[in-house]
């Protein structure tokens, strides 16, 4: 039996039926060996250099090249949010309020999350934005999906900020990659220069409208020999106010793929 080709996201690539034909718009996998055919990011030369630091930082990119898949829970004032991730293309997010419970997730080909009512919708063939979000948060954690799903990787130089080294507020130096996705999601991401660690990040989409957040990096502690940030301050410019986020990892737990089908209505209820 012939192998099924799925489309994945949006880059020029040979089709595999046709190597002489060039088909623009599609990246196709095997879904039954998950092989990507992927395109390198536009990376400069002083980015890369900054890229490369950084994952030597957080323990190298053979390690980080590992992970296969995550469970990140953050914990929240009033509400817990437990992300699900399995490279290259699943993810889920399950965010216990006091009043209930929201669902959002990706399959590998639709996107499900729940609306306003409590019930679950189906976006059939596409990555809606914020599925867009939870994939790009996840890659600037792990770093190495950056060279292949982002577009371009720019060095904006170096820029004395304010950030959390140790529960402390310290104004250093830190050097700025502006990190711009096929999708529309831009990040800056501060690594701080005498760490390599990222101590900071910002986001904002070129055209749905979404928060300008920013969020700062720092108690980094190992899991499976990669530190990861274990608290996270975020700033809301609208509100003004800063919230604490302490977050617990697991890494390489065996995800399956059926794990991030979406929920019946009986387990969403």
């Amino acid at each position: 039996m012939s192998p099924v080709w799925r489309r994945r996201s949006f880059f020029p690539v040979f089709d595999t039926k046709d190597r002489n034909i060039c088909l623009p718009a599609h990246i196709y996998y095997n879904e039954s060996e998950l092989v990507e055919l992927s395109m390198a990011a536009a990376v400069d030369e002083k980015a890369r250099a900054v890229l490369e630091a950084a994952m030597e930082a957080v323990g190298g990119r053979k390690r980080l090249q590992r992970v296969t898949d995550m469970v990140i829970t953050a914990t929240h004032a009033l509400y817990t949010d437990t992300i699900r991730y399995r490279s290259p293309n699943r993810i889920s997010r399950e965010s216990r309020f006091p009043w209930g419970v929201v669902h959002i997730g990706y399959d590998g080909t639709s996107s499900w999350h729940t609306d306003k009512d409590g019930k679950l919708v189906l976006e059939e063939g596409k990555k809606i934005p914020a599925v867009q979000w939870l994939f790009h948060k996840v890659e600037v954690l792990l770093l190495v999906p950056l060279e292949t799903e982002a577009k371009t990787i720019e060095y904006l130089g170096g820029k004395n900020v304010y950030y959390f080294e140790d529960g402390e507020t310290v104004r250093k130096v830190a050097d700025v990659l502006r990190v711009t996705f096929p999708d529309g999601w831009v990040f800056r991401l501060y690594f701080a220069r005498d760490t390599r660690l990222l101590v900071k990040s910002e986001f904002r989409h070129t055209s749905h409208q979404s928060r300008y957040v920013e969020r700062f990096f720092t108690r980094y502690k190992k899991v499976r020999s990669i530190l990861f940030p274990r608290r996270v301050y975020e700033y809301n410019h609208q509100s003004g106010r800063f919230t604490r986020v302490k977050i617990d990892y697991e890494v390489n737990v065996g995800l399956k793929r059926r794990t991030f089908k979406m929920p019946s209505a009986k387990e969403v209820s």
